[in-house]
């Protein structure tokens, strides 16, 4: 948990969390790594223009599609964490 004294500054400045493809049971991430894949079946392969196969679509953390499903394992860590409570 938390210090208390870091949530109230947290809430002071109206600090959020939002989940991402980095929360989700699709995204597909190394570890320390901005950039993955993402696994969701309704997601198309795409050419890239400089190759011509076809390829996994590249997906950052931060960023989150309309079929974002939260991955249980990562939620059940933000909710231990105490921060939870920032969740948008």
């Amino acid at each position: 948990m938390p210090d208390p004294n870091k949530l109230k500054v947290l809430e002071g400045i109206d600090y959020r969390l939002t989940l991402g493809c980095g929360e989700c049971q699709h995204g597909r991430f190394s570890p320390h790594s901005s950039f993955g894949q993402c696994a969701a079946e309704f997601v198309p392969e795409y050419v890239h223009a400089k190759h011509s196969e076809p390829r996994k679509l590249s997906v950052h953390r931060a960023g989150r599609c309309p079929g974002h499903e939260p991955n249980a394992k990562k939620m059940a860590q933000v909710e231990q964490s105490g921060f939870d409570r920032f969740l948008t």
